[in-house]
């Protein structure tokens, strides 16, 4: 049995078509359907059950996609291994990253500064994005390693709880008093309220807060893009939901007022996200374990900004 066929054989079964599964693994269909139909006939049974409506994984193609996965993800931690130890504490090669808009500000600026003067040698890319779509590019390969949301199907990848952020609600006037103090969405019912689309996990559910009367607002104005969110707000009266971490460079200044909001509280899970199927190079790790310890240093400046709260929170 060929290590390349079983890798074919894994492709096929996730992306469930020979089409995706040969661009994802950039050969040429035709090859990559002779490599599982020898397995098959290695095998002395069919993998996949063929129709119209596209491929269906037989009783035997599940239990060797079960058995198949774990051996090629050693293979990859093996070959990756032997290149760590051939490099020594060389940091090398490309690596491309995603992270989602809120954390650009004040994490990924600092992180790629240290990391760059650490390791010149590494070429790398940051991907700028939603949280969803961190997370999709991480699963199909596309990124090495990805501050993201926790994906729906987590099985090919690993999921490391990297930051909880808090959302804010953020004015250039003081529409909730002093700047800090705490905000009831359901009794501010003059509001103007700037939230993100429903592409946006926030959007979906501010939206279905307002639905419900948990979020009381005049008008609400869908924004996505914190350039222009934050724009919108500088020169009226209206309030935008942000995360904190996106306004932290605020604080000390008296352009913005910053309200945590109590009611509904709603907390926002980013996880870090690299493929199991392709273990993390030495440089991946180490940028991680940067971007790791930035994250704790910004959770220990907001909780001495913001203690916790007790009260229930919705997680996102």
């Amino acid at each position: 049995m060929e290590i390349r066929a079983l890798h074919y054989f894994i492709g096929v079964f996730e992306e469930a078509s020979f089409t995706r599964a040969a661009e994802r693994m950039h050969v040429v269909q035709s090859a990559l359907s002779m490599q599982v139909r020898n397995l098959e006939e290695e095998l002395g049974t069919p993998l996949f059950e063929r129709s119209q409506r596209g491929l269906t994984p037989t009783v035997a193609g599940r239990r060797l996609y079960e058995l198949a996965v774990p051996i090629a993800r050693d293979l990859s931690a093996a070959k990756q291994e032997i290149l760590d130890l051939v490099a020594g504490d060389v940091v090398t090669g490309s690596l491309k990253v995603g992270v989602t808009s809120s954390m650009c500000k004040n994490v990924l600026g600092k992180v790629l500064d240290d990391f760059l003067r650490l390791y010149p040698a590494v070429d790398i890319s940051v991907t700028e994005g939603y949280a969803r779509n961190i997370t999709e590019l991480v699963q199909a390969g596309t990124l090495d390693l990805g501050l993201g949301a926790m994906p729906l199907d987590s099985t090919s990848l690993s999921c490391e709880l990297g930051f909880t952020d808090e959302f804010v609600l953020v004015s250039s006037q003081p529409i909730n008093g002093p700047t800090f103090s705490h905000c009831d969405l359901s009794t501010m019912h003059d509001l103007v309220l700037v939230i993100p689309s429903e592409r946006h996990l926030l959007g979906s559910t501010m939206q279905s807060y307002i639905a419900s009367g948990r979020v009381k607002a005049r008008k609400v104005i869908k924004i996505d893009g914190m350039v222009a969110t934050l724009e919108s707000i500088r020169h009226s009266s209206w309030g935008a939901i942000c995360l904190m971490n996106s306004v932290a460079d605020q604080i000390d200044t008296e352009q913005y007022f910053i309200y945590p909001i109590s009611n509904p509280r709603v907390q926002f899970d980013l996880f870090l996200l690299h493929d199991l199927r392709s273990p993390p190079t030495l440089a991946a790790r180490r940028f991680s374990g940067m971007f790791s310890r930035r994250l704790r240093e910004i959770k220990e400046m907001w909780s001495s900004k913001f203690p916790e709260l007790d009260a229930s929170v919705r997680r996102l």
